[in-house]
């Protein structure tokens, strides 16, 4: 088949989304389909698409330009929407572009189990068209750097830096801990805009337990989440984080707020999270984990038990199987 998957561009920034639809380009290549990358930019412009046979649109919202072409243009032909998480925690059910992309799909995928009842909360005809594909993470990864007693509890932090993903709440914790912590902040990030970038200097400045490493390559990421006592997920709503599949990958165990997108990742009773911008939460869960290996040692266990949903075979697999539903004899 010929397909097409469209993502939004944010200009000078590699986005989750734009490396999510370049794997999944990957696997769909793999399996024999001619695949095109769509760019859809803020201002309503896009890549010129060619009469694929199905189209893939990554975020209801901020796509659906491709969306309403795709319907105006390629009348009934297959249409697959993936849910980010602004589509399902914050745009959905009020955005109109959203609902209206969401209801024209022949199939809905979501990045882990809570979204299903999301979209079933809104419409119970929404739940039955979805399904889950969880994100894999492929390539050769770096091993664990096991810190010795002495080399401290070290928070990484990957995540850009924008009001959504609160990427300060690690930071702000840190100052709440008491002086024996050995706990310090590892954040690597690009900075939104210039406000953003002066508040994490400044806050790397005054705040001996907070390094910020600006923008670091994928790679380089992974070194640095190689080296993480916890990986700190502290976002105020997501999809299916990237970097926590990234960190169950390489077993690196997760803190981070309680909200659908880590519970639906980790598990509804994953003991490693904290209420949204509950700084004081955050601080106490961290100090716990460094004082008390069997939390810590729970943690790791949970994350090891979920392994699998990582692997790269079994998102190719679903992304095969969800695609095959809509070849020719559709």
């Amino acid at each position: 088949m010929h397909i097409a998957i469209a993502t939004p561009d944010r200009p000078g920034e590699t986005s989750g989304n734009e490396v999510t639809a370049t794997r999944w380009g990957s696997y769909l290549i793999a399996e024999g389909h001619r695949v095109d990358l769509i760019d859809v930019f803020p201002d309503g412009r896009m890549t010129k698409m060619v009469a694929p046979d199905l189209l893939i649109v990554l975020h209801a919202r901020r796509c659906a330009i491709a969306a309403r072409w795709w319907r105006a243009n390629r009348g009934d032909t297959p249409m697959i929407v993936a849910l980010a998480g602004t589509d399902l925690y914050s745009d959905l059910p009020e955005d109109a572009d959203a609902r209206w992309t969401i209801d024209q799909a022949d199939a809905l995928v979501v990045l882990q189990e809570a979204g299903v009842a999301r979209l079933a909360s809104f419409d119970p005809t929404l739940g039955d068209k979805a399904q889950v594909i969880h994100q894999s993470v492929r390539g050769q990864l770096p091993p664990r750097t096991k810190l010795s007693a002495g080399q401290g509890f070290r928070v990484v932090v990957l995540s850009h830096l924008r009001e959504v993903k609160d990427p300060l709440m690690s930071a702000r914790a840190s100052r709440l801990l008491p002086h024996d912590s050995s706990v310090v902040v590892h954040h690597a990030g690009e900075p939104h805009d210039n406000e953003w970038g002066e508040r994490a200097s400044d806050e790397s400045e005054a705040n001996p337990r907070y390094w910020w490493y600006g923008p670091l390559t994928h790679r380089e990421s992974l070194e640095l989440l190689s080296s993480a006592t916890v990986l700190a997920c502290t976002s105020l709503l997501e999809g299916g984080a990237n970097v926590v599949s990234e960190a169950i990958a390489m077993g690196v165990p997760v803190v981070g707020t309680l909200i659908e997108g880590n519970t639906g990742l980790l598990g509804e009773d994953y003991p490693g999270l904290v209420p949204v911008r509950d700084d004081q939460a955050l601080a106490d869960l961290l100090y716990r984990l460094e004082k008390e290996p069997d939390l810590l040692a729970e943690l790791q266990d949970r994350i090891d038990s979920r392994v699998d949903l990582t692997r790269p075979e079994v998102e190719q697999a679903a992304w095969a199987e969800l695609v095959s539903r809509f070849g020719a004899d559709h």
